[in-house]
């Protein structure tokens, strides 16, 4: 055997390997799945964007992502941003938006008009952003 066949047999042995590897292996393997805040059924399929109004923050179902204000400037993550990390986003107030762009942020002013949060005065821990208990789930119109 010349040394030309037998590379030739080990670059196919190892195509066919990494082959059925693919096969073998589910790809939702590789996937962190939605956030331990979202509800499982069909929420995905009837919105893009999550609006949380107590913390003036989205995140985009489709990326998998934060898009929060900070420091003066839109950021994005794909961890919850670390201002918002003790709050159980579960609890909070949800806004499924009725807009399926990449950018729900450039109609913050509206969203944050339209679904203002109210102030308590007796409830000091909820001025700090850890939202009211529900579950929101208005239509927004950020045309």
């Amino acid at each position: 055997m010349t040394m030309e066949t037998i590379k030739n047999r080990i670059a196919t042995l190892f195509g066919v390997l990494i082959l059925v590897f693919m096969l073998v292996v589910p790809t939702d393997v590789f996937s962190q799945g939605p956030p331990p805040w979202a509800p499982a059924h069909g929420y995905r399929a009837k919105t893009r964007h999550i609006y949380f109004p107590d913390q003036n923050m989205y995140y985009d179902i489709q990326r998998g992502n934060y898009i929060y204000f900070n420091n003066g400037k839109w950021s994005v993550s794909v961890k919850v941003p670390s201002i918002f990390v003790g709050i159980n986003l579960g609890k909070s107030t949800q806004i499924e938006l009725d807009f399926y762009g990449d950018s729900p942020q450039r109609y913050n002013y509206s969203h944050k008009t339209k679904y203002k949060v109210k102030k308590h005065h007796h409830d000091h821990k909820h001025n700090k952003g850890n939202g009211h208990p529900g579950k929101g789930h208005g239509k927004g119109h950020g045309k």
